[in-house]
């Protein structure tokens, strides 16, 4: 991938860089050429479909010509399966051999569009037609296809990209129909499937990465090799230009001496010597040097299902000026195959106006290519004890983030050098990193979570007899809360919970993204929250405090929480070799703890938040029915 460098907007003294791109600062397009909107057919969109039976009719032979009336057909969004578990619309029927889909898209100036690309995911076979004339096919022989034919069978998911630029003559002014027919390869098939888009010009982005308050880079891959222009300024009509001369389907340009604290507009102009495109306007802030920030948070979401498409809407209406996901961005793994269609064509209006980033978590690292399509998606700091962007921080007005390399404790193949232990480079990076750094509020996410009551609470992933969860308390919490880190946020679970604060540290579990929801399996001593719901958060750092709003897949807002910089007294937290044997690894099973005041009063663990913390200064253990492994990692005092 190509990266240029802008010359920014700010007027100071001409530098080598800056004079290096002093023609490219005066540029000025050649032509003008209409915004199009990339995904003409997005993801999630609405088509009609026919199921084909073996003992049924055959569908109508003109059913792809796009006058053809569908409206008789059932509707849903794709993507479409047999209940194979990652599709939006589950088609049901029995001895099926083949389903037609059709949607319609609109244009207004077809003669605008220079690239054309359908990218799908398909079982097993199938043969596509823009506009009643055929454009790809994959596995039928017949001609024309008949409606019935087996194909050889196709593993899935992979996702497939088809250059269909030679056959953008076919689209109309107004209405445009694409179809496709997809075939099973059994008679009846054991299964069908299809996701697909159709996009113009752009076949990835464009969309902002590692925004700093004087930089910010814009990445966006195209589906022919093209040059680009990169429009930008402080006004929709931007008057600054970055030139990048160099034929490539991958771009990278960096903005540079921006003004801090600013909103940014832009666009990209790319170029062959047979025409030229021009993507949609996007706008992001630089980061400020200090104030508030706006952030949203999200994690193990890319299942490729409706509540991923829905909580992916909701969250983009909300007005945040970064993203941070606690991993899991795809399902089953992150491969080059499934980036695009559950993940970058996704989030792709979110991500052309807010930075994202991310932290890995275990499935990003299932696939063959482990953590390398990652890398290439997002672009992100570097620590400098591994040089590498495993685990990093950054700065975004009053905050500081660490993101830490947790995708569970597991020993994945090639990433000792990054993983969490007790010894490790990564834990002695954040105790170095945290005590460096000036802001007055720090905020970690990571994706196994320090506390929770999901599905994973009893994970082993390292096979040492101690569970996951309690292994991190011992190594993170005496670092986070000795250098006053205010909140952290993972995922893993599958599940939102708000967590009772420790020592002014509030965990959050926000797992909730789009995947198989977890029930509870056991209620965390320290949990405040429990809900099994499709969710993202919408957080708010403004002066001395930080105001958290968990919001579902239909925009209802559940739970919200406001987080005081410095906190009250809360839970305080004690690695377990320092207690006493009663309290330590050999407390005694079904021990509670009975908060000491005038009179005697024990207390149920869910309501911990609402008891005023100058009313109670000492605990001791009381006997109870029930047990829980973490009692033994807290003694809790209540501090004035």
């Amino acid at each position: 991938m190509r990266q240029a460098v802008a010359p920014g907007l700010t007027r100071l003294l001409p530098t080598p860089l800056a004079l290096a791109f002093a023609l490219a600062g005066s540029f000025v397009p050649r032509m003008p050429a209409p915004e199009i909107e990339p995904a003409l057919v997005p993801v999630g969109a609405l088509w009609h479909y026919r199921l084909n039976s073996l003992d049924g009719p055959p569908p109508p032979a003109n059913w792809f010509q796009p006058d053809f009336d569908d409206s008789a057909w059932p509707s849903g969004r794709s993507g479409f399966g047999t209940g194979l578990g990652d599709e939006v619309t589950v088609l049901t029927g029995s001895n099926l051999v083949s389903a037609c889909f059709r949607t319609r898209f609109t244009l207004d100036e077809p003669a605008a569009i220079q690239w054309l690309l359908l990218r799908l995911d398909y079982h097993s076979g199938y043969v596509a037609w823009l506009n009643g004339q055929e454009v790809a096919r994959r596995g039928p022989v017949t001609e024309p296809p008949a409606w019935d034919e087996v194909v050889p069978f196709r593993p899935r998911p992979a996702t497939e990209e088809v250059n269909l630029s030679s056959f953008r003559t076919l689209l109309r002014t107004g209405t445009n129909v694409l179809a496709i027919q997809v075939h099973g390869y059994l008679r009846p098939a054991p299964a069908l499937a299809l996701i697909a888009e159709l996009r113009a010009h752009f076949s990835r982005g464009p969309y902002v990465q590692q925004v700093g308050p004087t930089s910010a880079h814009i990445l966006w891959q195209t589906v022919v090799p093209t040059t680009a222009v990169v429009e930008y300024g402080l006004q929709p009509g931007p008057d600054h230009f970055l030139e990048l001369p160099q034929l490539t389907n991958r771009h990278h340009a960096v903005l540079s001496n921006l003004p801090p604290g600013t909103l940014i507009h832009y666009r990209v102009r790319s170029r062959t010597e047979d025409g030229e495109a021009l993507s949609p306007p996007g706008a992001f802030r630089t980061a400020p040097l200090a104030g508030p920030v706006r952030f949203a948070v999200l994690g193990d979401s890319g299942s490729g299902t409706l509540p991923q498409l829905q909580v992916a809407s909701c969250l983009a209406t909300a007005a945040v000026d970064l993203v941070l996901h606690t991993g899991d961005l795809v399902y089953p793994a992150l491969t080059r195959a499934l980036a695009d269609l559950r993940l970058l064509s996704v989030y792709e209006s979110i991500m052309r106006n807010a930075p994202w980033y991310p932290t890995p978590g275990n499935h990003d690292l299932y696939g063959p290519e482990l953590l390398d399509p990652y890398f290439e998606i997002f672009l992100l700091p570097t620590n400098p004890v591994t040089g590498t962007a495993h685990f990093y921080s950054f700065d975004f007005g009053d905050a500081h983030f660490i993101s830490l390399f947790v995708p569970t404790l597991m020993p994945f193949r090639n990433q000792q050098a990054w993983q969490m232990g007790a010894d490790s480079p990564q834990l002695s990076w954040l105790a170095g990193d945290l005590a460096s750094t000036d802001r007055p509020w720090r905020i970690v996410f990571l994706h196994s979570p320090l506390f929770h009551s999901g599905g994973h609470r009893y994970d082993d992933y390292n096979f040492n007899g101690i569970q996951d969860r309690l292994e991190l308390q011992t190594w993170l919490l005496p670092i986070l809360t000795r250098y006053g880190v205010q909140a952290v946020f993972s995922g893993h679970d599958h599940s939102y919970e708000r967590l009772a604060p420790i020592q002014g540290v509030h965990a959050f579990v926000t797992g909730g993204g789009g995947y198989t929801l977890y029930a509870l399996t056991e209620r965390d001593r320290l949990s405040v929250v429990y809900q099994a719901r499709f969710h993202h958060l919408e957080c708010e750092i403004n002066g001395d405090t930080l105001h958290v709003v968990a919001r579902d897949r239909f925009g209802n807002v559940f739970d919200t929480v406001t987080i005081p910089r410095v906190s009250p007294p809360t839970l305080f937290w004690v690695d377990p070799t320092s207690l006493p044997p009663r309290l330590g690894w050999n407390s005694a099973p079904g021990e509670t703890y009975e908060l000491q005041a005038t009179p005697a009063l024990t207390v149920p663990w869910e309501t911990l938040e609402t008891i005023s913390a100058t009313d109670y200064q000492t605990v001791r253990p009381v006997p109870d029915t029930g047990s829980d492994p973490t009692a033994a990692f807290f003694r809790l005092l209540w501090r004035r």
